[in-house]
């Protein structure tokens, strides 16, 4: 069925059929394109944070070292320290193994070592080829060689002991010389004194220079009688 106008003929459509719609030019661009993404999501986006680095690998321990120093300012100290060379100053260690150990102002409880310097500070045990301390304290000292100046040990035992204006309590070696010290008991098969020096029990096959002794061997020998024959009579009344 048609129906005439003024300007020409129009048709209509037929019944049941969809009207067609005629779709703008920059629609057809946007779905041969595919769909865009949002201006906000691209903001999003750029917004995001980076992911974190990689962790690096740790690094390796490092291989100890041939000498260690310990000590500083703060007087820091140690446990246990086992290394070739060890140097403390200003500071301490509970026990130290070395080939060489040095002491400045410092302490350790024991000590074994090959060669060991004491100065300005203190060692409880101690035993080495050789031993020497200066204006320090070393409670006991076995050693090829044991020099003391100036400083105080309680009980030496080596092959050559030296004593330099200081004092021992005990010396116990083959080869013992004193200068201007003084040693509560000398046992050693020879003895040398230089200067004013002075022991209160001297026991030596040959003693050189002058020494004053209160008690030589033979008043040693007189003394140890004594006691026995007071600790005997003691004894019997006891009973």
């Amino acid at each position: 069925m048609s129906e005439e106008a003024d300007s020409g003929t129009v048709r209509r459509p037929a019944a049941g059929a969809k009207p067609q719609v005629k779709r703008s030019s920059k629609v057809s661009q946007a779905e041969g394109l595919g769909s865009p993404q949002p201006a906000a999501s691209a903001v999003a986006s750029d917004l995001e944070p980076a992911p974190p680095p990689r962790s690096a690998a740790p690094a390796p321990a490092p291989a100890p070292s041939d000498a260690q120093e310990v000590g500083g300012p703060d007087g820091a100290g140690a446990q246990r320290i086992t290394a070739k060379t060890v140097s403390i100053n200003q500071g301490g260690a509970a026990e130290v193994e070395a080939e060489s150990i040095s002491i400045t102002q410092g302490g350790i409880g024991a000590a074994s070592a090959e060669d060991i310097t004491i100065s300005m500070g203190g060692i409880g045990q101690a035993q080495a080829d050789d031993i020497a301390v200066r204006l320090g304290a070393i409670g006991i000292a076995r050693g090829e060689r044991v020099s003391v100046e100036l400083g105080v040990v309680g009980f030496a035992a080596g092959n050559h002991v030296s004593l330099t204006q200081g004092f021992a309590r005990a010396v116990m070696a083959r080869d013992v010389s004193i200068r201007q010290g003084a040693a509560q008991a000398i046992v050693a098969e020879k003895v040398t004194i230089e200067g004013e020096s002075g022991t209160f029990l001297l026991l030596a096959r040959n003693v050189e220079g002058n020494v004053r002794t209160v008690l030589d061997w033979r008043g040693a020998l007189a003394a140890g009688a004594a006691l026995g024959i007071a600790v005997g009579l003691l004894a019997r009344r006891k009973r």
